[in-house]
């Protein structure tokens, strides 16, 4: 296979995997469910808002359980077990909800979330394996895919709840996961072991360092074994063991928190600062398509300027946003509350492409389904840091935006830590 052949096979399955998370993204689209069935069965909102918590955690463990069945069944096997978590999960909630909130848990919550991490998890781990030059704009795009499901999909699923009813909406979204991942697992195939070589990323590589070192030949060779060396370490080191993952993991724990604080209470903040409910509403609107386009920028800027660089751009955004944010409520200021709010979810979108840039980076091309997977529990981290300050804090609140920001500051001094341990010598 040559490199032409390489470039337009990895477009097509870069693409094809982007259009598959639509559905996938649909996991963040938990609210347009969530009313109509506490509606129909009578279920207190409390506990039918516990799903999404079950949901959440069970996307982490789908992810570490889908490193096992990408090992023992293969990509293909992989996929059409998420498909049929998926199908399980949505066409389960249709049929079974009648009988109790117990099945709303265990479907939607546990088969849902499981079969999403899977998904998400493998088809990110075989995808960006075909962008060796080009990690964080291959994730940047799947994420973009990812976030842009709840509006595009969620859109439509909207209409059917409103015209046919939740359970032949849900029914609809299960067959609609078949088919979709039917293909996906027959279409995408792993990349290859020399990808590199074909692609002549190593070649460009070693040709820049000689133009740099202007031709010294052992300046060149030391910079190769080196080179050969860096990336040996990385497949041989311990991420349980590594000072830089749990530091990457607090970063990653304090800006997904925050970006889930104000994507969760941005209607309300937004009313209670006075603004138009049907300005609100578009803000609202517009979230879900920064956030997916935030992650295919940041995995650019990943690409051009490194991890260090990316993540430290990240909490400063995050900590900027807090801030903003808390003076918007402290002055009463609506318009500077809609800025903190872009801003913040720009910070939160971007997590998604360095978790895959971490992990590739860090720990090397061996075992990377497995890190990622690992990596990608911050999701559940996050989650439970949100759930804590606004317990804390009572509500959105000025002490809401200033704890964040006090956690985004955390979040820029780790970074710069991070930086500082992992820096190349």
């Amino acid at each position: 296979m040559d490199a032409h052949a390489v470039k337009r096979k990895r477009y097509a399955y870069l693409f094809t995997s982007a259009a598959s998370f639509l559905v996938l993204g649909l996991v963040y689209a938990w609210s347009l469910f969530a009313t109509p069935l506490a509606d129909i069965y009578g279920w207190d909102m409390a506990a039918v808002k516990v799903t999404f918590t079950i949901c959440m955690a069970s996307f982490c463990v789908g992810g570490l359980i889908g490193v096992r069945v990408l090992r023992r069944l293969g990509v293909r096997g992989a996929i059409l077990t998420a498909a049929a978590l998926l199908v399980c999960g949505f066409a389960g909630t249709a049929l079974l909800a009648q009988y109790g909130i117990w099945a709303l848990y265990l479907c939607y919550g546990v088969c849902i979330g499981c079969g999403t991490g899977l998904g998400y998890n493998v088809t990110i781990a075989t995808v960006t394996l075909w962008f060796p030059d080009r990690t964080g704009f291959a994730s940047g795009v799947m994420f973009m895919g990812f976030g842009l499901g709840s509006i595009t999909l969620g859109t439509l699923t909207r209409t059917i709840i409103g015209t046919a009813g939740i359970p032949v909406a849900l029914g609809v979204v299960a067959a609609t996961a078949c088919v979709v991942f039917v293909f996906l697992s027959c279409f995408l195939k792993r990349a290859p072991e020399n990808i590199g070589e074909i692609l002549g990323v190593s070649n460009k590589k070693e040709a820049l360092a000689e133009e740099e070192l202007e031709g010294d030949a052992e300046f060149v060779s030391d910079a190769k074994a080196a080179k050969a060396a860096e990336e040996a370490e990385a497949d041989q080191r311990r991420i349980f063991r590594d000072p830089a993952f749990y530091g990457y993991y607090l970063w990653a724990i304090i800006i997904l928190g925050a970006g889930l604080v104000v994507i969760g209470t941005s209607m309300q903040g937004a009313l209670e600062l006075n603004i138009d409910a049907t300005f609100a509403a578009t803000l609202v609107g517009i979230i879900p398509i920064l956030n997916g386009a935030s992650g295919l920028t940041m995995g650019v800027i990943y690409d051009k300027k490194g991890l260090q660089f990316s993540m430290i751009l990240v909490a400063t955004i995050a900590f900027c946003a807090c801030t903003v944010l808390a003076c918007a409520f402290f002055f009463g200021l609506g318009w500077l509350y809609v800025i903190g709010c872009l801003m913040m979810v720009m910070g939160y979108g971007s997590v998604a492409p360095q978790a895959t840039a971490f992990a590739r980076e860090r720990y090397g091309q061996k075992r990377f389904p497995h890190h990622l997977a690992i990596v990608n529990t911050d999701i559940a981290g996050g989650s439970l840091f949100q759930q804590a300050v606004m317990s804390a804090c009572g509500g959105v609140s000025l002490f809401v935006y200033t704890t964040m920001a006090v956690f985004g500051a955390v979040a820029f001094v780790t970074s710069l830590i991070f930086a500082r341990i992992t820096k190349r010598r």
